[in-house]
Formats: C-alpha cells, sequence, structure tokens
C-alpha cells in the first residue's frame, strides 16, 4: 500500500493563488485608491496658509459630523462667522482640548455663543472671536478612525485594519502585460528547439 498522502501539485497551487490574486487585484486596488484620495483631500489643504484639519473625536455633532470624520477649517475674518456656521476652538477651560462646535448666536459685544448639534443646551462659556480657530469647510468621512480608536484604548481595531491595509496592498499590483513568464511547458519547448512555446503562453 502507498504511504503517499494526497497534495495539491505545486502548479496547481500556483494556479490557485494566481486565480485568487486576480480576483482581489481589482478590489484591492480600489480601497487603495479610495483611501488615498481621502487622505489627500484631509490633509493636503492644510499646506495651504490659513487651512488646518481636525479629528473629530466625540459625537457632539452628530449626525452631522461623526467620531472620525477630519474636518477642514479655513480662516476666517470674524465679522463673516454668524449663527449656523461650524467652528474650531480651544476649549475655554481646557486650552489644550480644542472644540467642533456650531455658532448659535452672536452677542451685540462680539462674544460668540456655540453648540453642539447633539447637545440640548449651549455651551455654558461663550467665546471671543479671536477664539475662533476657524470655519469649517469640507467634512471627509471615517478616515480618522483609526485616531479615535486608538485614543479609546480600542488597538484591537486598529491592528485589525492595519492587516487589512497591508493584504490589499499585496494584492494591489497588476499583473505585468506584454512580457513572456515561461511555464514549465513552455520552458521544455524552448529547450527543445520549439520556438511556438512562448508565443502560445503569452498573450500580451
Amino acid at each position: 500500500m502507498s504511504d503517499h498522502t494526497s497534495r495539491p501539485a505545486p502548479a496547481a497551487r500556483r494556479g490557485l493563488l494566481r486565480r485568487v490574486r486576480a480576483a482581489g487585484s481589482p478590489v484591492a486596488r480600489a480601497v487603495l485608491a479610495t483611501l488615498t484620495g481621502l487622505l489627500i483631500w484631509s490633509q493636503a489643504p492644510a499646506l495651504l496658509p490659513g487651512w488646518r484639519t481636525s479629528v473629530i473625536l466625540t459625537g457632539s455633532m452628530a449626525p452631522q459630523i461623526m467620531p472620525g470624520d477630519v474636518v477642514l477649517f479655513e480662516r476666517r475674518p470674524a465679522h463673516t462667522l454668524g449663527p449656523g456656521a461650524v467652528v474650531l476652538f480651544a476649549h475655554p477651560h481646557r486650552p489644550d482640548q480644542l472644540l467642533t462646535h456650531r455658532i448659535r448666536e452672536v452677542r451685540p459685544d462680539g462674544r460668540i455663543v456655540t453648540v453642539g448639534d447633539a447637545n440640548l443646551r449651549p455651551d455654558a462659556t461663550p467665546i471671543g472671536p479671536d477664539q475662533v480657530l476657524g470655519q469649517g469647510r469640507l467634512r471627509v468621512p471615517w478616515i480618522g478612525l483609526p485616531v479615535v480608536w486608538w485614543r479609546q484604548g480600542e488597538h484591537a481595531h486598529v491592528v485589525l485594519v492595519a492587516t487589512f491595509l497591508l493584504v490589499a496592498a499585496a494584492l494591489a499590483p497588476a499583473s505585468r502585460r506584454g512580457g513572456c513568464r515561461l511555464s514549465d511547458s513552455s520552458a521544455a519547448g524552448t529547450r527543445s528547439g520549439d520556438g511556438h512555446a512562448c508565443g502560445a503562453a503569452c498573450h500580451g
């Protein structure tokens, strides 16, 4: 009785891997292209004078602005700011913390009353016009979620996303065209002097 176990032939395994890669490559390229576009949209304008970005960490502006969204802010003259504008400013009592809220009212003395869309009451402390760091001009969804997860201690989510991106990067390269990769049979044909072996294996 033979003691050999049944194993897929190397050529069959290679063929299966090629089919998996061929099927996954377009999807991986689409995912990477989308993420790259979102990253460019969320960061490139911040290179311009008067622009900055901020990752939304809480749900105080839900549902229009969600945790993990990146908002681009443009520095604007104080007299152009009015009710309804979304603005970025330092927390009145914790200057190292930035808030993104909506202007509810501009008082006659110029002080600005802000409120989160998801909050029932306006913020307790009005801010001065000079405290406004910018007005929201563009929202890029989801791209800042890894920052939110990391700060919340959900490191497993960050690792999962990183793993997914590595797999996508491995699948993304397109198959080469126009070249001729010799298969076992075509190589054998070349060695035997069959000039048609390579032409049959490649359809460039």
